[in-house]
């Protein structure tokens, strides 16, 4: 489902869905020549990235091609992580550290998606170490949709579905350079970054990012068309290399039904949604939630999140304007047989069940417990002191059919964006304290000197082998905050 109707101005996306079980799609990567930034071509249009939707069972078959020429700072190298996706580790499907594209190589992905895979918001882009940052900022990514949130929820069957792509994008023709030194209005050369932030964040930590625009679907201001009492269906992928976004609506609350890939009720005991006046995206995090039209002009916006004092700009921006629509327009532009009820109950009603999987089990004791510093300095960022090798062993070894307990200490003065490949965890505690409600995540913010406890899911049989977790503000893991993990 999507925006139907001519009238309705949603930034709409590309879309590929699978037939005969195979959703197929040929990428090219090249340099886009409007403004010398790595793109993705589909089709013949560069910077046009599709939506790929598949049900549990299907294959993800991406042909992507690197024909972006090495100039002396990057090589120019390509390959593709399919975030949040419970999917081995190995050549051909999820594989970031063997698998990498070079000027003229090709890359053949064939992803079996587990039919016990839970239905929800994924997404795929570069994870060429050292130009992370640069690929995504530019808008190499698209969205993942696993098939079966409307089954599982009927009522979001009849609502309009809404794939939203947030980015920070470049503007003109070159990224910022967010590396250990940036220049200081008034001051002769460059400065440490962490001193440079600490300076302009302590007066204003919510001060415009320079050279950057909130995009959602390509666009700088996008417009929703919605009807009074209506309700869609939002799904949200938070695309940028290092911004976070704290949505609201304004004049409606948000319902969410899930987070980062999974169906709040896949934790067991949980309700099928939870109404919240915001919800914060962090990157490469994603949310699921219902919007209410209110028959008035209204927004979504993203509020200004305090990233520390040596922290990134994360200031307010509004994304969309929400345009009331008719009640005529707004039933010609419904799914068939939709329903426009003012309210919703606050317990969804269940249609399909989830998929019977390790999500559903009680967790077992932990296997070990580890305690994981993110640390950095004027020369980059660091777990436990110690930059990525690229060359070395797994900083950790865990056992398949386990779970552990992690312990994340921010011991710096702004915020961190942990994420881990392949699997998800749950949130035990930040500072002692626990959440008011569990649920399944693969990243999390770390607020600046805080200790967070987390149980990582290492019970799925399909995720053996050596894969990654790092921080997903993604200048930081360029520049070493990052290592390998591998499961036996």
């Amino acid at each position: 489902m999507g925006s139907a109707g001519g009238s309705d101005p949603f930034p709409g996306i590309p879309e590929v869905r699978a037939v005969n079980g195979v959703a197929t799609v040929a990428l090219t990567a090249v340099v886009d020549p409007a403004n010398d930034l790595p793109s993705f071509e589909y089709r013949g249009a560069i910077g046009v990235v599709p939506t790929i939707r598949v049900h549990p069972g299907d294959t993800i078959a991406i042909d992507l091609r690197d024909d972006m020429a090495p100039d002396r700072s990057k090589p120019n190298a390509v390959n593709i992580h399919f975030h949040g996706m419970q999917i081995p580790p190995t050549a051909g499907q999820d594989d970031v550290l063997t698998q990498l594209a070079r000027d003229g190589d090709v890359l053949h992905y064939r992803v079996k998606v587990p039919r016990d895979h839970e239905p929800g918001l994924y997404w795929y882009h570069p994870h060429s170490h050292g130009e992370s940052f640069r690929d995504v900022s530019a808008g190499m990514s698209g969205a993942i949709v696993v098939e079966g949130m409307q089954e599982l929820l009927p009522a979001l069957g009849a609502m309009r579905e809404r794939i939203l792509v947030l980015r920070d994008v470049p503007i003109g023709r070159a990224i910022v350079d967010d590396d250990a030194t940036m220049a200081m209005p008034g001051v002769d050369g460059k400065m440490p970054r962490a001193t440079a932030r600490a300076a302009t964040n302590a007066a204003n930590p919510c001060r415009n990012e320079r050279g950057m625009w909130t995009t959602m679907n390509r666009q700088p201001l996008g417009s929703i068309a919605i009807g009074a009492g209506e309700k869609q269906y939002f799904r949200v992928v938070n695309a940028s290399a290092g911004r976070f976004y704290d949505l609201s609506v304004d004049g409606s609350p948000l319902q969410v039904v899930a987070y980062d890939g999974v169906p709040l009720d896949a934790w067991p005991g949980n309700p099928t949604s939870r109404t919240v006046s915001h919800q914060l995206v962090p990157p490469g995090g994603r949310a699921e939630f219902v919007v209410t039209g209110t028959g008035k002009p209204s927004v979504l916006r993203s509020a200004c999140f305090d990233s520390g004092k040596t922290g990134d700009p994360d200031p307010p921006a509004i994304i969309a304007n929400l345009v009331p629509t008719s009640q005529a327009a707004n039933e010609s532009n419904a799914a068939p047989g939709a329903a426009m009820a003012a309210t919703l109950p606050s317990r969804l009603a269940v249609g399909t069940p989830l998929p019977h999987n390790f999500f559903a089990r009680p967790l077992p004791a932990p296997a070990a417990h580890r305690t994981i510093r993110f640390t950095e300095d004027s020369n980059g960022y660091y777990f436990d002191d110690k930059p990525y090798d690229m060359d070395g062993g797994p900083s950790i070894v865990a056992r398949s059919g386990t779970v552990e307990r992690w312990t994340l200490v921010n011991t710096t003065d702004e915020v961190h964006d942990f994420h881990i490949h392949q699997v998800h965890f749950v949130v035990d505690s930040v500072q002692g304290r626990a959440p008011r409600e569990r649920a399944w995540l693969d990243t999390v913010n770390l607020q600046p000197h805080t200790r967070t406890d987390v149980t990582i899911d290492f019970r799925d049989p399909i995720v053996r082998g050596t894969f990654l977790y790092h921080c997903h503000i993604l200048d930081h893991e360029d520049q070493g905050m990052m290592a390998k993990i591998q499961v036996i």
